[in-house]
Protein backbone atom coordinates (compact mmCIF):
# COMPACT_ATOMS: atom_id res chain seq x y z
CA UNK A 1 0.00 0.00 0.00
CA UNK A 2 1.36 3.47 -1.11
CA UNK A 3 2.30 5.93 1.80
CA UNK A 4 -0.27 8.19 0.65
CA UNK A 5 -3.06 5.81 1.22
CA UNK A 6 -1.80 4.06 4.32
CA UNK A 7 -2.18 7.42 5.74
CA UNK A 8 -5.07 8.44 3.85
CA UNK A 9 -6.63 5.14 5.55
CA UNK A 10 -4.97 5.93 8.97
CA UNK A 11 -6.98 8.99 9.41
CA UNK A 12 -10.47 7.64 9.09
CA UNK A 13 -9.66 4.64 10.99
CA UNK A 14 -8.09 6.40 14.00
CA UNK A 15 -11.42 8.85 13.89
CA UNK A 16 -13.65 6.21 13.71
CA UNK A 17 -11.51 4.53 16.72
CA UNK A 18 -12.36 7.60 18.89
CA UNK A 19 -15.43 7.98 17.64
CA UNK A 20 -16.32 4.63 19.24
CA UNK A 21 -14.50 5.22 22.02
CA UNK A 22 -16.26 8.40 22.41
CA UNK A 23 -19.94 6.36 22.59
CA UNK A 24 -18.81 3.96 24.44
CA UNK A 25 -17.45 6.09 27.28
CA UNK A 26 -20.98 7.67 26.83
CA UNK A 27 -22.51 4.33 28.06
CA UNK A 28 -20.00 4.62 31.21
CA UNK A 29 -20.99 8.16 31.96
CA UNK A 30 -24.91 7.07 31.35
CA UNK A 31 -24.32 4.02 33.97
CA UNK A 32 -22.89 6.02 36.60
CA UNK A 33 -25.77 8.99 36.25
CA UNK A 34 -28.19 5.77 36.10
CA UNK A 35 -26.74 4.84 39.64
CA UNK A 36 -26.97 8.13 41.21
CA UNK A 37 -30.36 8.67 39.67
CA UNK A 38 -29.88 11.39 38.06
CA UNK A 39 -30.60 9.18 34.36
CA UNK A 40 -33.44 7.48 32.79
CA UNK A 41 -32.76 3.81 31.99
CA UNK A 42 -34.39 5.12 28.09
CA UNK A 43 -30.86 7.65 27.79
CA UNK A 44 -28.88 4.04 28.60
CA UNK A 45 -30.51 2.56 26.11
CA UNK A 46 -30.31 5.14 23.92
CA UNK A 47 -26.33 5.30 24.57
CA UNK A 48 -25.93 1.70 24.35
CA UNK A 49 -28.13 1.58 21.22
CA UNK A 50 -25.68 4.62 19.74
CA UNK A 51 -22.83 2.56 20.72
CA UNK A 52 -23.54 -1.11 19.62
CA UNK A 53 -25.15 0.04 16.06
CA UNK A 54 -21.57 1.79 15.73
CA UNK A 55 -20.22 -1.38 16.37
CA UNK A 56 -22.65 -3.23 13.87
CA UNK A 57 -21.35 -1.17 10.78
CA UNK A 58 -18.04 0.51 11.25
CA UNK A 59 -15.29 -2.62 11.54
CA UNK A 60 -16.90 -4.15 8.13
CA UNK A 61 -16.89 -0.90 6.42
CA UNK A 62 -13.08 0.08 7.77
CA UNK A 63 -12.36 -3.23 6.53
CA UNK A 64 -13.53 -3.02 2.96
CA UNK A 65 -11.88 1.08 3.15
CA UNK A 66 -9.02 -0.92 3.96
CA UNK A 67 -8.86 -3.18 1.13
CA UNK A 68 -9.98 -0.77 -1.37
CA UNK A 69 -6.55 1.23 -0.46
CA UNK A 70 -4.45 -2.18 -0.83
CA UNK A 71 -5.98 -2.56 -3.92
CA UNK A 72 -4.96 0.77 -5.02
CA UNK A 73 -8.31 2.80 -4.79
CA UNK A 74 -6.97 6.35 -5.08
CA UNK A 75 -6.67 8.89 -2.14
CA UNK A 76 -9.54 10.69 -3.09
CA UNK A 77 -12.24 7.46 -2.83
CA UNK A 78 -10.64 6.57 0.36
CA UNK A 79 -11.25 9.86 1.50
CA UNK A 80 -14.36 10.11 -0.09
CA UNK A 81 -16.31 6.74 1.46
CA UNK A 82 -14.07 6.88 5.04
CA UNK A 83 -15.35 10.94 5.87
CA UNK A 84 -18.60 10.02 4.62
CA UNK A 85 -18.79 7.23 6.90
CA UNK A 86 -17.60 9.00 9.64
CA UNK A 87 -20.26 12.20 9.03
CA UNK A 88 -22.52 9.11 8.46
CA UNK A 89 -22.27 7.84 11.94
CA UNK A 90 -22.02 10.44 13.78
CA UNK A 91 -25.42 12.11 12.45
CA UNK A 92 -26.94 8.51 13.45
CA UNK A 93 -25.34 8.39 16.87
CA UNK A 94 -26.70 11.83 17.61
CA UNK A 95 -30.28 11.25 16.46
CA UNK A 96 -30.15 7.92 18.10
CA UNK A 97 -30.02 9.62 21.46
CA UNK A 98 -32.33 12.73 20.69
CA UNK A 99 -35.53 12.39 22.90
CA UNK A 100 -37.84 12.59 20.15
CA UNK A 101 -40.77 9.88 19.55
CA UNK A 102 -40.43 10.52 15.86
CA UNK A 103 -37.62 9.01 13.69
CA UNK A 104 -34.71 11.86 13.72
CA UNK A 105 -33.74 13.38 10.13
CA UNK A 106 -30.45 13.00 11.57
CA UNK A 107 -30.32 9.17 12.52
CA UNK A 108 -32.08 8.69 9.31
CA UNK A 109 -29.26 10.58 7.21
CA UNK A 110 -26.88 8.34 8.88
CA UNK A 111 -28.68 5.35 8.32
CA UNK A 112 -28.72 5.76 4.49
CA UNK A 113 -25.13 7.36 3.96
CA UNK A 114 -23.88 4.31 5.96
CA UNK A 115 -25.62 2.21 3.99
CA UNK A 116 -24.62 3.78 0.19
CA UNK A 117 -21.03 3.55 1.70
CA UNK A 118 -21.24 0.23 2.30
CA UNK A 119 -23.07 -0.47 -1.27
CA UNK A 120 -20.70 1.40 -3.12
CA UNK A 121 -17.45 -0.40 -1.38
CA UNK A 122 -19.02 -3.79 -1.78
CA UNK A 123 -19.80 -3.45 -5.36
CA UNK A 124 -16.00 -1.95 -6.13
CA UNK A 125 -14.42 -5.01 -4.57
CA UNK A 126 -16.69 -7.32 -5.78
CA UNK A 127 -15.74 -5.27 -9.49
CA UNK A 128 -11.94 -6.16 -8.42
CA UNK A 129 -12.23 -9.11 -8.28
CA UNK A 130 -13.07 -9.20 -12.03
Amino acid sequence: MPTEISSVYALWLGLNLLLTLGLGLNVTRYRFKQAKGEASEDRLQQAIRAHGNNIEYVPFALLALGVLALLGCSEVWIHCFGGTLFVARIFHAYGLQLAEPALPKSRLAGNFLTWLVMLVMGIMLIASAF
